[in-house]
């Protein structure tokens, strides 16, 4: 008998070492990431003398370049690792070609312009063999010293010994890579370098530092680089490549790196650049470059108190901190909402005063620093001073209306004392929401207290309270000049709120919400030369967004706003009104229904099928608003003869004022159906832009700008009927009234006083207004301008337009001016005024990251020669695996707090295209999936299994996904990983604990593991727990990426990382990596200028007609037999008088917005549509016809009616027999669409080759181009 002795046991791999020991922090958590990032993909992962059992080409993403070029007629190696390169490809030119390059990693946006330039090469795509950086240094220095480093891998075939033991093993034995280091120092003396003459330095080998210089002025331009000048076979040898590799130039420490440029010794670097580039070159000027890099990139050390560098060097992970910006605080300054709410008026005086007082100091130090500032930017400096005095002049001005002793001055105290006081309880309430959502064991009570117990649990910034004081006279007093324009006649203002991401803009604007609402109902029933305006009642603050998504949080903070204003509402209906304070979501029919009917069929449908299956998407709160309990389809109830849909608070003893049973009878106070939104018309609508262009097809909204006809008991506001006494409105269909029926009163129908029209509009994320979406808007505005706009009785007895506050915000925008006066034709006020220098403007300033308020991080990432998606999957991999392995880590938190590894458990993959979002999606669901949970090859980081039954949980956040399922994404994403569920011990406690047949807690809703978004995450996303991004591709503006990135490390306790994975095939992704640092320490100064064209002759000849009917459907709304209902539209010749003055306000407005010649322009336009009107209703007249906006269906016995408008895509083109308006469904409808339509008949799709049509023939490479 023989017996088989065992080979040896493979000796356990050593645990992962971290640079950084955890503490509990996620700042050290997010270093120890950094770290594992670039020992897993630049190397080395085990030290300089590691040996590896896989190829470096393989386990390396980034940091290697290739031999120059390849010998056809050498095969080369035997190595199984060995890269190998097709006949052909090696032989058309020199250096080493991409195999297998990416096809659809390019990043550009499916709606992106027709430009190609920054399309990636396709050809003879080489993978660099070089490597280095560009500087500049005086030309009276002698030397500099370089210092090269790189690394080889050598391969160790198994010996026969190692064969044989993994033969015994079942196992292959593997070859195995041992790194070779080399590190050497050059001299150069500048003097050598000849101006267009390279100078070779051979290091070692073939490898080979090249140097060049150039001559400009009084310095000298410095190109150095690293070279790999081997000539390798075919199939590329591992130890042929280089790895590692690096270069640092220094002059002996002394600062002899000069700025790439720098505008304070340069004047005439400002000579060329328009007034908007002259100041961000003011602001930014000690933001220097010192170097650029060339295929990696460059970063550099400064010397102090200098403006030159002691050193540059190489960087293929660049990292960048972006410091913290933070919100300035106050000695004196009262900011507690509460006791501003009960304050008198020498308490107010006392309280708000040192904000101006310490503005103003702050600005005469900047006036004696501008003196001290070379003469060209002291020139530069002048006109941001002056208007950072005006918006100083402002402030004070807001405080002294609210200290005087005058009628308003008593008012604006009341209307402050309100905003405060419903502020105050928005705060706590949304805190309070938060921690019943997050720990629903938590009573109200106990989480009211731990809300209390915080610092500044109800208190303002300093930023929000000033913007809001800077506008209060203009909701005080209508006839403000900044509102109305003044008696000259001059524009208006736009009050743009300029602050960083996650800074605190919403709740500044929901404070001036909630004043214009106080303000609104206390002036009550306005006499104007037009007849009276009801303020008790309609449409106060109209809030817009460009994207759906934008609407879903801000809708539940905004409705916490309403319903702490109800409340308040209903202890003093003396002071506030009978009309309720309501808020509503007007958006399309894909995300909420349109009719009530709609909705209790949907409610229905739900409950029948227990929600299986169905989406209410009626329902567009996750959550009470007010108390924090989850709300499902139990919690929404329809009354279809009120017109009504009830959505109420699911406490179970009515605790909750807004539960079934509690103070507020209708519950929750929130329209989200476009039929009771036009009915009832809540004081705060929150709109997406595209809406608007429903108003051209919608005569109900009309109610919404105050153009109401007749009000119904049981309905609300409904329109006049049309001329055969048929109405719009949904729900309500009576004339005269309705009789007494089980349940409900009668209800009489009588005409209503014309509402006010909206005194706040909001524009929020301003610079998505922007290319074709923004000229489409801009046009439009035209048409709201006139909407919106009324006449008053100024203090001076003369008539002035009043016009509603318009208030914009954004953290990126470019030529803020022009593009106000361009979509709104008003001048612009920005607050605040950034002045001297970016990092601050009193209200904000930087700060230098620390431990405690640590900024957010930029890690670059450009793989050359990869297949992006290759990258990607790798990236994103490593990320995943490192994310356990801090989990597995931490130290054990407290039971109320996360883990400090919790913000880099979900990563959130950030993609320019849908199509290249749903390739990852695959790869997530596949290759990265089966990665993590096999464990990645040849890494010590831990296997990781995903939170849904070990599979990872994606989430997706893009146009793809329902609205319905929105909030319920943006809720789960908040859900934080857990240790006692979630780390490698306690899965494996799990398994034991299974196998055993023991039962387990579990839990109802599981983290995400990644999330995908694409561009609508950029904004209204504001989720603090995360913390790790990865964006794939450079987004295509600035902005964009700006906003998307901002998106994670919102918490301060919480930093933010973000990995962006640049395509080297792309000239503009290439361009931002090898200046990532200088990049990111600007990129608020490199937004793209906005563009929007509103005036132009396609955009007239485009939007025209759609605002042309829009605007006269809406300001008909309170004609009896005038244009607004649908089948009115034959009557235009009774009302020529109104679209007479109507087509002079529009071009009035038009020529704020452009020029005499635009405004010309759209006047002769606007008078040739309304005469291709008239001309079609006389002629349906004449036969006998009626003229309806749209196709109308006639009832039995009465005469046609023919269409007015037709959407774009509808067949037909425009003559006497069609409809002549061509008016978009939406905003984004720039263009046609062509309908290709394809025979089903086989011989009408068949194609007959002409005579004299050319011979193709396939070419083949010619021998010379080998």
């Amino acid at each position: 008998m023989t017996t088989t002795m065992p080979g040896p046991t493979p000796s356990p791999r050593p645990p992962y070492e971290l640079a950084h020991e955890p503490d509990g922090t996620s700042v050290t958590a997010r270093a120890n990431l950094v770290d594992i990032l670039r020992r897993e993909l630049l190397g080395p992962h085990d030290g300089d003398e590691e040996v590896l059992d896989v190829s470096p080409v393989a386990r390396y993403l980034v940091g290697r370049i290739a031999p120059t070029r390849l010998n056809r007629t050498d095969p080369g190696t035997d190595d199984p690792d060995a890269i190998d390169v097709d006949d052909l490809d090696a032989g058309v030119s020199t250096g080493v070609p991409v195999v297998g390059e990416d096809e659809a990693g390019s990043g550009i946006d499916e709606d992106a312009t027709d430009s190609k330039d920054d399309d990636p090469q396709r050809r003879g795509l080489m993978i660099p063999a070089s490597m280095g950086l560009r500087f500049q240094v005086p030309a009276d220095i002698d030397s500099v010293t370089v210092h090269a480093s790189w690394a080889t891998y050598h391969p160790e075939r198994p010996t026969r010994a190692e064969r044989e033991r993994a033969e015994a093993e079942g196992r292959a034995a593997r070859t195995r890579y041992r790194r070779k280091s080399a590190e050497l120092p050059v001299h150069i003396r500048l003097d050598d370098l000849a101006p267009g003459r390279t100078r070779d330095y051979v290091l070692r080998g073939h490898v080979i530092l090249r140097a060049d210089a150039y001559q400009d002025a009084d310095r000298l331009l410095v190109e150095i680089a690293l070279c790999n000048d081997r000539v390798a076979p075919r199939r590329i040898p591992v130890e042929d490549w280089l790895f590692q590799t690096s270069l640092a130039v220094d002059a002996d420490g002394a600062g002899a790196f000069l700025p790439v440029r720098d505008v304070t010794t340069a004047p005439e670097l400002l000579a060329d650049q328009d007034i908007e580039d002259q100041r961000l070159a003011l602001q930014y000027r000690d933001r220097l470059e010192f170097a650029v890099g060339r295929t990696c990139s460059a970063t550099w050390s400064r010397a102090p108190g200098t403006r030159r560098a002691t050193s540059v060097r190489t960087d293929w992970l660049p990292l960048v901190e972006t410091p913290p910006i933070t919100a300035r605080s106050l000695e004196g300054a009262e900011l507690d909402m509460t006791r501003l709410a009960t304050a008198a008026p020498t308490q107010l005086e006392t309280g708000l005063r040192p904000i101006a007082t310490a503005y103003i100091a702050w600005l005469n130090e900047q006036e004696r620093h501008r003196a001290r500032l070379p003469e060209h930017l002291a020139k530069v400096a002048e006109e941001p001073v002056e208007e950072a005095r005006q918006v100083a002049d402002q402030l004070a001005d807001g405080i002294d209306l609210l200290v005087a002793d005058t009628r308003s001055g008593a008012e604006a105290r009341r209307c402050f004392a309100f905003m405060n006081r419903i502020m105050a309880d928005q705060r706590i309430h949304s805190q309070i929401a938060d921690i019943s959502h997050r720990h629903p064991e938590t009573s109200v009570a106990d989480a009211r207290a731990e809300v209390l117990s915080g610092r500044f649990p109800h208190h303002w910034r300093v930023f929000q309270l000033a913007f809001i004081l800077m506008q209060i006279r203009a909701l005080t007093e209508p006839t403000l000049e900044r509102r109305s324009g003044g008696p000259s006649g001059d524009m208006s203002t736009l009050e743009l709120l300029f602050f960083p991401t996650g800074g605190g803009k919403t709740e500044a604007y929901l404070g001036l919400a909630a004043y214009a609402m106080a303000a609104r109902r206390l002036q009550g029933r306005v006499d104007t030369p037009d007849g009276p305006l009801d303020g008790a009642a309609g449409v106060t603050v109209l809030m817009r967004y460009t994207l759906r998504l934008l609407t879903s949080q801000q809708f539940q903070r905004a409705t916490t706003l309403i319903c702490a204003a109800e409340l308040a509402r209903r202890e003093d209906p003396a002071t506030w009104g009978d009309e309720p304070f309501r808020i509503g979501l007007w958006v399309g029919t894909a995300v909420s229904p349109k009719r009530v009917e709609e909705a209790a069929t949907e409610i229905a449908r739900v409950n029948e099928q227990d929600g299986a299956g169905y989406r209410l998407t009626v329902l567009q709160l996750g959550r009470c608003p007010w108390c924090g309990r989850t709300l499902d389809p139990g919690c929404v109830k329809s009354d279809t003869r009120a017109g009504r849909i009830y959505v109420r608070c699911s406490d179970p003893l009515a605790a909750c004022p807004f539960s079934e049973g509690g103070r507020v009878g209708d519950g929750i106070p929130v329209l989200t159906t476009d039929e009771e939104i036009y009915r009832l018309v809540p004081a705060f609508v929150i709109a997406t832009v595209d809406k608007l262009a429903r108003l051209a097809r919608e005569s109900q909204a009309a109610s919404l700008f105050g153009y109401v006809g007749r009000r119904c008991e049981r309905h609300g506001y409904l329109p006049h009927p049309a001329h055969d006494r048929t109405i719009d409105a949904f729900g309500c269909t009576a004339i005269t009234g309705h009789r007494k029926e089980a349940g409900m009163p009668s209800a009489a129908i009588r005409p209503t006083t014309r509402l006010r029209p909206p005194d706040l509009v909001i524009q929020d994320e301003l610079h998505l207004i922007t290319g074709a979406l923004g000229t489409t808007i801009g046009l439009f505005e035209v048409a709201v301008d006139a909407m919106t706009t009324w006449r008053m009785i100024g203090p001076d007895g003369r008539v002035l337009p009043v016009r509603p506050l318009l208030v914009g915000s954004s953290a990126t925008v470019r030529n803020a001016r022009d593009q106000a006066r361009s979509l709104y034709g008003r001048h612009t006020t920005v607050f605040p005024p950034q002045v001297l220098d970016a990092s601050d403007t009193f209200f904000s300033h930087e700060q230098a990251p620390a431990p405690d308020d640590p900024g957010r991080l930029y890690l670059g990432l450009a793989p050359t020669g990869v297949r992006m998606t290759n990258a990607e999957i790798q990236v994103a991999q490593v990320l995943l695996a490192a994310g356990q392995l801090l989990l597995d880590r931490d130290e054990a938190p407290a039971p109320d707090r996360p883990p400090a590894a919790d913000p880099y458990m979900t990563l959130v993959g950030y993609y320019s295209a849908t199509r290249e979002l749903a390739g990852m999606a695959r790869y997530v669901q596949d290759d990265i999936q089966t990665a993590v949970t096999k464990g990645l090859p040849a890494s010590r980081l831990p296997r990781r299994r995903g939170t849904t039954f070990g599979t990872l949980t994606l989430g997706e956040l893009t146009s793809r996904i329902a609205s319905a399922d929105i909030t319920r994404t943006l809720e789960d994403m908040a859900l934080p990983f857990d240790v006692e569920h979630d780390t490698t011990a306690a899965r494996a406690r799990a398994g034991r604990a299974r196998r055993a047949g023991k039962q387990l807690p579990s839990r109802d809703r599981s983290p995400y593991d990644i999330i995908l978004a694409t561009s609508m995450l950029q904004v209204g996303v504001d989720v603090s727990r995360l913390g790790l991004m990865l964006v794939v591709g450079q987004p295509k503006n600035t902005a964009e990426y700006i906003q998307a990135s901002s998106r994670v490390g919102r918490d301060p306790s919480r930093p933010g990382l973000v990995v962006t994975l640049c395509n080297w095939v792309r000239p503009r992704d290439l361009a931002h990596f090898e200046q990532f640092r200088h990049y990111h320490e600007t990129f608020y100064a490199r937004v793209e200028p906005l563009s929007v064209t509103p005036l132009s002759s396609t955009s007239l000849e485009r939007g025209l007609p759609g605002a042309l009917v829009a605007a006269t459907r809406v300001t008909q709304g309170g004609v009896p037999n005038g244009l607004n209902p649908e089948r009115n539209a034959w009557m235009i010749d009774e009302q020529e008088a109104a679209l007479d003055r109507l087509v002079a306000t529009m071009t009035e407005r038009a020529a704020q917005a452009g020029d005499e010649e635009s405004a010309k322009d759209a006047r002769i336009r606007l008078l040739g549509e309304l005469r291709t009107w008239q001309q079609l209703a006389r002629r349906v007249r004449q036969d006998r016809e009626f003229l309806a906006y749209e196709k109308t269906p006639s009832s039995a016995g009465s005469p046609p009616y023919q269409a007015l408008i037709r959407s774009a895509e509808s067949s037909g083109r425009r003559s006497a027999d069609g409809a002549p308006f061509v008016v978009a469904n939406s905003m984004r409808e720039v263009q046609p669409e062509i309908n290709l339509l394809v025979s089903p008949d086989p011989a009408r799709l068949a194609w007959t080759e002409p005579d004299d049509a050319p011979r193709w023939e396939a070419q083949s490479p010619k021998e010379d181009q080998r």
